[in-house]
C-alpha cells in the first residue's frame, strides 16, 4: 500500500511539472507528435509501394511461381525444353491455393516491320490460360485487343516496342528466332492488340503469340519453356513451391517469384537502408527535443530539487520523478502521432496517390508505378512506439542522474 501511494505521489508531481511551463510542453508534444506521425506514414507509403511494385512485376506477365528443366535460368534458350505433361499440370492445379496453372514458350528474336526491327523477347502463351493468371490483358490499348481461343498467326506487342519498329493495329510484322530444332524460325504475325503496363521493361521488350502457333513456328514438338503458376495468395507461395516439388520430382526446376526476379528484392533492401538513415534521424530529433524539455525543466528546478533533498527525498524519488515526466511527456505525444499516424495512412489506404495523368514524364525516368497506397502494418506502429519511448526515456536518464547528485546546499543557493 505505501509502495502504490509513493508511485502515486512521483505520478502526481510529475503531472504537475509537466504542466508548469505549457508551452514548452506543448512544443514538445507536437515534435514527438510531429515525427511518429512522419514515420508511420512514410513506413505506410513503403509497404504500400513494395506491394505495388512486386504485383506489379508478378501479375501483368511473371505469376507466383514458375517451373523449367533445370539449367534454364541460366541459359534461357529453347534447348531447356521440357515435354508439356497435361497430367502433371492437373495435378498441381488441384493443389489448394493454386489459381491456375499455364504452359508457356519463352524465346527471344527479331520482330520485324518495314525497314525497321527490334530485339524482343517472344511468348507464346494460351490466351484463356494466360487472362486467368495474368493481368496484361488488362493493359491493351483502345482499338486493339488481346490474343483470343482459335488465333494462330495473331501477336501482340509492347506499346515502346510497337512505336520502335512503327507498327499499328492490323499491321503485318515478321518473327525471326530460332527453333527448337536450330533451324531458322520465321513466320508473319498480324498485330491485333498493343498493351503498355506498369511495367516498363515489357513494354519496350515484349511480344506475345498464340501457345498453338509457337509450337508449330519454333518446331517445339508439344515441349515447352516453363508453367506458370498463379496462387491465390503472395503469402502461400513458400507452401506451394514445396508442395509442387512433391510432383514435379527432380527433373524440374521449381522456382518462385522473388527468385526469378531477385533485382526487387534487392532494390527493397536498398531502399529500406536509405529510409532506415532518415527515420533514425527523426528518431534523434525527437528524442533531443524531449531531453531539451527535460533539461530546461530540471535547470530551472534546481533550488526547488535541493529543498527536496535536504528534508529526506531520497536521490532515487528525485530520478523517479524526472523520469515520470519524460515518460508522460513521451505516452501523450507517442499516442496523438499514433493516431494521427494511422488516420493519415488510413486516408491514403483508400483513396491512393494516382499519377496516371504523368505516366509519359515518370517513364522518361524508368518509374512504372503510377498508383501510390499506403499499407498499415501493427508491426510498424509497436516498433515505432518502443523506439521513440525507449529512446526519450534514455536520454532523459542523463539530466535524470545529475538531478539525484546534486549537493542540497549548493542546490539551494542556486539562481
Amino acid at each position: 500500500m505505501r509502495r502504490f501511494e509513493e508511485i502515486a505521489l512521483i505520478a502526481g508531481l510529475s503531472w504537475r511539472n509537466v504542466w508548469r511551463n505549457s508551452r514548452r510542453s506543448l512544443l514538445t508534444f507536437l515534435t514527438i507528435t510531429a515525427g511518429c506521425t512522419l514515420i508511420l506514414f512514410m513506413r505506410s507509403l513503403q509497404n504500400g509501394g513494395y506491394e505495388q511494385m512486386i504485383e506489379d512485376s508478378i501479375a501483368p506477365v511473371t505469376g507466383h511461381i514458375q517451373i523449367h528443366e533445370k539449367g534454364y535460368r541460366k541459359n534461357l534458350t529453347l534447348e531447356y525444353a521440357f515435354e508439356n505433361d497435361s497430367t502433371m499440370i492437373e495435378r498441381i492445379r488441384k493443389l489448394s491455393g493454386v489459381k491456375e496453372v499455364s504452359p508457356r514458350i519463352y524465346t527471344g528474336g527479331l520482330i520485324i516491320s518495314g525497314n525497321s526491327s527490334a530485339g524482343s523477347e517472344i511468348y507464346a502463351v494460351d490466351p484463356v490460360l494466360e487472362k486467368k493468371i495474368t493481368t496484361l490483358h488488362n493493359y491493351i490499348l483502345p482499338g486493339g485487343r488481346y490474343l483470343e481461343a482459335g488465333d494462330r498467326l495473331s501477336i501482340v506487342l509492347g506499346n515502346k516496342l510497337a512505336e520502335n519498329i512503327g507498327a499499328k493495329i492490323e499491321d503485318t510484322v515478321s518473327v525471326l528466332s530460332q527453333g527448337f530444332d536450330g533451324s531458322i524460325a520465321a513466320d508473319s504475325f498480324v498485330v491485333r492488340g498493343i498493351f503498355r503496363s506498369p511495367n516498363i521493361g515489357y513494354n519496350r521488350g515484349l511480344a506475345l503469340i498464340p501457345l498453338v502457333q509457337g509450337n508449330e513456328t519454333f518446331s517445339m514438338h508439344n515441349f515447352v519453356s516453363a508453367y506458370v503458376i498463379h496462387a491465390d495468395e503472395t503469402s502461400s507461395v513458400e507452401k506451394l513451391e514445396g508442395e509442387i516439388k512433391l510432383i514435379t520430382g527432380e527433373e524440374l526446376e521449381v522456382m518462385t517469384w522473388d527468385r526469378i526476379m531477385p533485382e526487387i528484392l534487392q532494390f527493397i533492401a536498398m531502399d529500406r537502408v536509405s529510409s532506415h538513415i532518415f527515420v533514425f534521424i527523426l528518431y534523434i530529433i525527437v528524442a533531443f527535443g524531449v531531453l531539451n524539455t527535460i533539461q530546461m525543466s530540471v535547470f530551472e528546478r534546481i533550488r526547488e530539487m535541493g529543498i527536496m533533498l535536504s528534508i529526506g527525498t531520497s536521490p532515487g524519488r528525485i530520478f523517479s520523478m524526472i523520469i515520470t515526466e519524460s515518460f508522460i511527456i513521451s505516452v501523450i505525444g507517442i499516442t496523438v502521432g499514433l493516431l494521427c499516424g494511422w488516420a493519415l495512412s488510413f486516408y491514403f489506404t483508400i483513396y491512393p496517390m494516382d499519377f496516371s495523368e504523368y505516366q509519359a514524364e515518370m517513364e522518361i525516368y524508368g518509374m512504372s508505378t503510377l498508383v501510390y497506397y499506403a499499407r498499415i502494418r501493427s508491426y510498424d506502429f509497436i516498433v515505432t512506439a518502443s523506439i521513440i519511448l525507449f529512446l526519450s526515456l534514455t536520454f532523459t536518464a542523463f539530466p535524470a542522474m545529475r538531478a539525484a547528485k546534486l549537493n542540497p546546499v549548493r542546490a539551494i543557493r542556486h539562481l
